[in-house]
């Protein structure tokens, strides 16, 4: 058990001052030179019983007191999940996806499913849908929670889904912006992953981060890249610097990755640092014991009352 308002047992103290002055106080009396004789005749059961009245008054207050700091019993907290994140995946599926390796057997895009497939099983209370991206954008999935269904289109994906190659991050984010636009939910948040630079004759990337910006919605942008971290080819391999002005823009973070590992770890913080955006819910349950106490405080105290102006009484002299 403990106190919600413990503060409040300070008020106890009152009950201090009126003991002290019950138990020190001396009744005046006038001495009857006659009557000494009747000095040690036993009191009489009302002023006996008149003896108790004080305390009765004290237990009063503390019982009040304690009731006003709110006891409570039982507590048991826990922190869950706070719900309200939706997240929209933009995967750059073009040929170099499909045609380079993170130092394994399996190609990038073959890695990024794995990864992406753990990503989406551990967050049962957001909502994820999904896009893929090469020179255009397809969006495969709305925001959805129906986690099962979203997995199976994710381990089906290809580099042959779409058309023509090529890579259009600015369609890919506003494809995903697509997806998050009429959503309520407290915190909105698309993840891209490429491993190249925009090529395409769409909307630019500048003008779909503007978008999101205008949206207050967060664009985190995932480069990959080769196990050593370079980048070989200038004018096809990945802008690192569009990606980062991008999610600097929006108020979000650029990553890279050059393995499956580094991968499942910028997915990781990503889901981290939206959770502590939101926050969590704090859930907890007690049994309250204040009214009960107050009741009995309240109780008492009548009853005192009720006795010292009626059986209990100090008759005059």
């Amino acid at each position: 058990m403990h106190f919600a308002d413990p503060w409040l047992l300070l008020l106890a103290l009152l009950a201090v001052p009126l003991a002290v002055v019950r138990w020190r106080r001396t009744p005046p009396a006038i001495a009857v030179p006659f009557a000494r004789g009747l000095d040690a005749a036993p009191a009489g059961w009302r002023v006996r019983a008149r003896r108790v009245l004080p305390v009765l008054r004290i237990l009063a207050i503390l019982l009040l007191v304690a009731g006003l700091a709110r006891p409570r019993l039982g507590e048991a907290e826990a922190l869950v999940p706070a719900e309200g994140i939706d997240i929209a995946l933009s995967i750059d599926v073009s040929s170099s996806m499909a045609a380079s390796y993170f130092g394994v057997d399996e190609t990038r895009l073959s890695s990024v499913k794995e990864v992406i497939r753990d990503f989406v099983a551990g967050r049962d209370n957001d909502r994820i849908g999904l896009v893929i991206f090469q020179r255009e954008a397809l969006p495969l999935a709305p925001l959805t929670l129906d986690h099962e269904a979203l997995d199976t289109i994710i381990a089906d994906l290809s580099s042959d889904t779409l058309p023509v190659d090529g890579t259009g991050i600015g369609v890919g984010i506003a494809s995903a912006l697509t997806l998050l636009e009429d959503s309520n939910a407290a915190s909105r948040i698309v993840i891209l992953l490429t491993d190249g630079r925009h090529n395409a004759d769409s909307i630019s990337p500048a003008e779909a981060a503007e978008i999101a910006a205008a949206l207050r919605i967060r664009v985190y942008t995932i480069g990959v890249v080769d196990e050593d971290g370079t980048r070989p080819d200038p004018f096809t391999g990945l802008d690192a610097e569009l990606l980062g002005s991008i999610s600097e823009h929006t108020g979000a973070r650029y990553f890279e990755a050059a393995s499956a590992e580094d991968l499942a770890q910028v997915y990781d913080e990503i889901a981290s640092l939206e959770t502590s955006r939101v926050g969590g819910e704090a859930f907890a349950r007690h049994s309250e014991l204040g009214l009960w106490l107050v009741a009995a405080g309240a109780a008492i105290l009548l009853g005192e009352l009720a006795l010292g102006r009626t059986w209990l009484r100090r008759t005059p002299a």
